[in-house]
C-alpha cells in the first residue's frame, strides 16, 4: 500500500514538473532570458528536480539551486513558484534537520550569487533569500505539527491499549472476587447443613420425632444460603442476610453456627462500627469463614472468637483446638481472609501452638466506605 501510495506521489510530482518545464521552455523560446542555449538549460535544470521534490527533497534542491549560479538576463515567470513548492518539501519532509538547514544555507548562497550575476539590483538578493527561507520554515512547522500529531496518535493508541489491559484486570479480580464471594457464602452454610445433615440422621436411628428439628434446619440453612449466592451473583452487592445487622450481626451468626452445631462463644469489647462499612463486612466475613473452619476441619471443638472493636484499630481472636501439627495449609478461607485484611490495610497471621489453631486479624477502624 505505502509502495503504490508512494509511486502515484511521484507520478503526480512528474506530471506537475512537467507542466512548469513546458511553460519555462515557451517562455525561454519566446521570450529569452539568456543567450542560446543557456535558458533552456536553467529552465530545464531548476524545474525538473521537481519531480523527486517529496521522495528526495533535499538532493533535488541541491540540484536545481545549483543552476541558479548560471548568469540570467532575466527569469522564469513561474521559477518563484517552483521554488516554493521545491523548498517546501525541504522542510516538510527533508531530515535530519541539520540537511535541511545545510541544503537552505547552500541553496540561499546560490540565490544570492545569482541574483548579483544577473541584471537584478542588490537588494534583490534579500528577496531571493526569502524565497528560499520563508518555504523551508514553513515547511518545518508543518512537519513539526505532523509529528505531534503521530506522537499523539500513538499515545492514543498506547491509551486504548493500557485501558484494553485494564479492563481484562479488572474483570479477573470481579472473577476472583466472585469466586471468593461464593466460597465464604457456600462453605459456611453448606457446612452448617452437613452438621445439621448428620443429626438429622442420628435422630431418624435413635428418635424419629427428634429429626424434625435438624431437617428444618437444613431447609432454612438452604433457603437462606439460596438467597445469599443469589446476592452475590447481582452486582457482587456487599449486603449481608443475617437476620440482625449491626451491632447484633457478629451475634446472630454466632447464633446460627451454635443452634447447628458448632459450639463457639462470642465476646465483643468497644463500639461497633456501623453496618456496611468495609471494616465492619470485613470482620463479618472472617468471623463466619473462622466458624466454617473450626466447624469443618475441628468438628465437636469449641471455637472462641473476640473481636474487640476499638478507637483506632479493630482486631479480631480466633481459636480452638485442633489436632493439626504446625501451620495449616493456606486454602482457600484463609487465603480469602489475608485478602481481605490486606486489601483493607490489616495484618493477618495464624498459628499453631500447644495444640491450639489461633487466627490473629487486625485492622485499621478508619477506613473509608
Amino acid at each position: 500500500m505505502r509502495l503504490l501510495d508512494r509511486l502515484g506521489t511521484t507520478a503526480l510530482d512528474a506530471a506537475l514538473a512537467a507542466v512548469f518545464v513546458v511553460a519555462g521552455l515557451v517562455q525561454a523560446v519566446g521570450y529569452p532570458i539568456a543567450d542560446g542555449w543557456v535558458g533552456e538549460l536553467f529552465v530545464l535544470g531548476t524545474t525538473l528536480p521537481l519531480a523527486w521534490r517529496r521522495t528526495r527533497p533535499l538532493e533535488a534542491a541541491l540540484v536545481a539551486s545549483a543552476f541558479w549560479l548560471i548568469p540570467l538576463d532575466g527569469f522564469p515567470v513561474l521559477g518563484f513558484v517552483v521554488v516554493i513548492l521545491q523548498f517546501f518539501s525541504v522542510g516538510s519532509l527533508g531530515e535530519p534537520t541539520r540537511a535541511v538547514a545545510a541544503v537552505t544555507a547552500w541553496a540561499s548562497t546560490t540565490a544570492v550569487v545569482g541574483t548579483l550575476l544577473g541584471p537584478e539590483a542588490p537588494v534583490a538578493a534579500v528577496g531571493a533569500v526569502l524565497v528560499v527561507v520563508a518555504p523551508v520554515l514553513a515547511g518545518r512547522l508543518v512537519h513539526h505539527l505532523r509529528g505531534q500529531n503521530q506522537r499523539l496518535t500513538a499515545l492514543h493508541a498506547q491509551v486504548q491499549e493500557e485501558r484494553a489491559r485494564a479492563e481484562e484486570a479488572a474483570v479477573g479480580a470481579e472473577r476472583a472476587r466472585i469466586a471468593q464471594e461464593l466460597h465464604d457464602v457456600v462453605g459456611h452454610e453448606v457446612t452448617l447443613i452437613a452438621i445439621q445433615a448428620e443429626a438429622a440422621t442420628a435422630a431418624l436411628t435413635l428418635d424419629p420425632a427428634r429429626a424434625a428439628e435438624p431437617v428444618e434446619a437444613i431447609r432454612v440453612t438452604a433457603h437462606r444460603t439460596l438467597a445469599e449466592i443469589r446476592s452475590v451473583l447481582e452486582l457482587l452487592s456487599p449486603t449481608e442476610t443475617d437476620d440482625r445487622a449491626g451491632a447484633d450481626a457478629l451475634v446472630a451468626l454466632a447464633d446460627r453456627a451454635r443452634t447447628a452445631g458448632i459450639a463457639n462463644s462470642l465476646t465483643e469489647t468497644g463500639t461497633p462500627l456501623p453496618d456496611h462499612t468495609p471494616v465492619s463486612l470485613a470482620v463479618r466475613r472472617i468471623v463466619r469463614e473462622c466458624l466454617t473452619n473450626a466447624g469443618r476441619h475441628a468438628p465437636g471443638r469449641p471455637v472462641a472468637i473476640v473481636v474487640d472493636w476499638g478507637r483506632d484499630t479493630v482486631e479480631v481472636t480466633a481459636t480452638n483446638r485442633t489436632s493439626a501439627q504446625g501451620q495449616p495449609a493456606p486454602g482457600r478461607g484463609l487465603t480469602g481472609m489475608r485478602h481481605r485484611t490486606q486489601l483493607l490495610g490489616g495484618s493477618f497471621a495464624t498459628e499453631v501452638h500447644d495444640g491450639v489453631f489461633a487466627v490473629h486479624v487486625r485492622m485499621p477502624a478508619g477506613v473509608p466506605a
